[in-house]
């Protein structure tokens, strides 16, 4: 089995998305949505994006203890 997609109750009375590893282990959580259709159309939105999206690094390139690579390089785009 993949991860998968837990559609909980919010506190504010809408709805939030957790993404779970098949592990069952917490990979995100979602921004809120007042209607569960909103919120299952923003699980059809994070599938298109993740699935064709690419990921932009916007961390700080300070880390040189967690990097071997040039911390000064520019940022750049990691395919997906």
């Amino acid at each position: 089995m993949s991860g998968y997609f837990k559609l909980v109750d919010a506190h504010d009375h809408g709805y939030r998305l957790k993404l779970m590893a098949d592990d069952g282990t917490l990979i995100a959580v979602s921004a809120y949505f007042p209607t569960k259709q909103s919120a299952v159309e923003g699980i059809d939105a994070i599938r298109e994006i993740a699935g064709t999206g690419p990921v932009v690094d916007h961390t700080r390139k300070d880390h040189s203890h967690r990097e071997q690579s040039d911390h000064r390089a520019p940022r750049r785009r990691i395919p997906a």
